[in-house]
């Protein structure tokens, strides 16, 4: 089931529609079949007017249908086989031995993680239950659930193996969680919420205003930098090094891969300037990509300067 309200129609990942609210709208019969995914005699974009169920109307016509531009697919070829290339090897994956000693009777920072874990888990509840499961699909639920699971890990690695594979997992997400809260929480506050409050008009300015500093969005936007910190950079004094980089751009390709090949293709635009039918979005890509390198390089000055640490 596929919930969508109206009261909030600028809520990330809000699937809403000009015309009618949705209180329960079941989306099996209007998805297209999975068959069509592989046949080759399939459109690209199989729904109407490349909106699904309508939600999208409001992306210009020339962003949700139409051929891609033919630098678009060059470019993305590219960056998936210099990722590929620089695939460390598995040899340069190693594991921090700060976090394994935050045992509930040495530190109180476990006790931290615990109550995080579920008031985290509490939020990411409400926003599904109020705006619908469509919403892990956005940038800002995805990098929340990377926050939950971190700190889920980090409460349970004082009491898992040394080379436990859940240690593991949960080292390989220490950056790629502190990156994408840190650019959720860069781009939201300094470049989007702005560019939409100014674009309002004066009446609509105060609705927004109120929708986003109401306690759901706080939590999401102002909040998961917060979260993100403590569990990342404050927990452990280890500097980033270039698998952390290349985990965090690995899951950054790998989310473009999704929206594009699948989200793309049943009408799903969450971030219309990402759209592969405009030279723009080459620019935008790499300026989401540069991003990463940029947060990569503040955290790793911050965390040597020791500005932040835990002890």
């Amino acid at each position: 089931m596929l919930k969508a309200e109206m009261s909030d129609p600028n809520d990330v990942g809000a699937f809403s529609s000009k015309s009618r609210p949705l209180a329960a709208v079941s989306t099996r019969a209007l998805l297209p079949n999975v068959q069509q995914f592989f046949d080759p005699n399939s459109p690209w974009v199989l729904v109407n007017e490349g909106s699904l169920m309508g939600f999208f109307d409001y992306v210009p016509k020339r962003l949700r249908v139409g051929p891609w531009s033919k630098l678009a697919p060059i470019y993305i070829s590219i960056i998936v086989a210099k990722l590929i290339y620089w695939m460390p090897p598995q040899s340069s994956f190693h594991l921090d031995d700060e976090i394994s000693s935050t045992h509930p009777q040495q530190s109180q920072f476990w006790y931290y993680n615990v109550m995080a874990f579920f008031w985290m888990s509490l939020i990411l509840v409400v926003t599904i239950r109020k705006r619908g499961p469509g919403v892990v699909l956005t940038y800002t639920i995805q990098s929340w659930t990377m926050l939950i699971i971190r700190h889920a890990l980090s409460a349970l690695a004082p009491f898992l193996p040394r080379n436990h594979t859940l240690l593991r997992v949960n080292e390989l997400l220490r950056f790629p969680a502190l990156a994408t809260a840190s650019i959720t929480f860069v781009f939201w506050n300094f470049i989007i919420a702005p560019a939409i409050y100014y674009n309002f008009q004066p009446d609509r300015r105060r609705k927004f205003l109120q929708f986003n500093f109401s306690f759901r969005l706080v939590q999401l936007h102002f909040f998961n930098i917060l979260f993100a910190i403590m569990n990342t950079a404050i927990a452990s004094s280890r500097e980033f090094c270039f698998v952390d980089l290349w985990c965090a751009l690995a899951g950054a390709v790998g989310y473009a891969l999704v929206y594009l090949l699948i989200l793309d293709r049943i009408g799903v635009h969450l971030y219309p300037v990402f759209s592969p039918r405009t030279l723009w979005s080459l620019l935008s890509w790499t300026a989401l990509l540069g991003s990463y390198f940029a947060v990569f390089y503040f955290w790793n000055h911050i965390i040597s300067s020791g500005w932040i640490s835990m002890k």
